[in-house]
């Protein structure tokens, strides 16, 4: 249906970012540190069957407040 394809990172002061998912056996899926380059659920090509994925995200801010944010998502098919 062409909603909520891709997984971005959003936000009006982000300087800097670090934005990784993973499987649940730990292997990195997914790693940007651009706020532009969202997750679309593939890996190395082909695309993951749904399951649940580990995130850890840290961000600059420009005023240089740092956030550290870990958790999980879902992703369907």
């Amino acid at each position: 249906d062409n909603e909520n394809d891709v997984l971005y990172v959003k936000g009006n002061t982000i300087l800097e970012m670090n934005f990784k998912i993973f499987d649940r056996w730990g292997q990195k899926v997914f790693e940007s540190n651009n706020p532009n380059n969202g997750w679309d659920g593939m890996y190395k090509g082909k695309a993951l069957t749904p399951a649940v994925f580990d995130y850890y995200i840290e961000i600059t801010c420009f005023d240089q407040q740092k956030f550290y944010k870990k958790g999980n998502i879902t992703l369907l098919r």
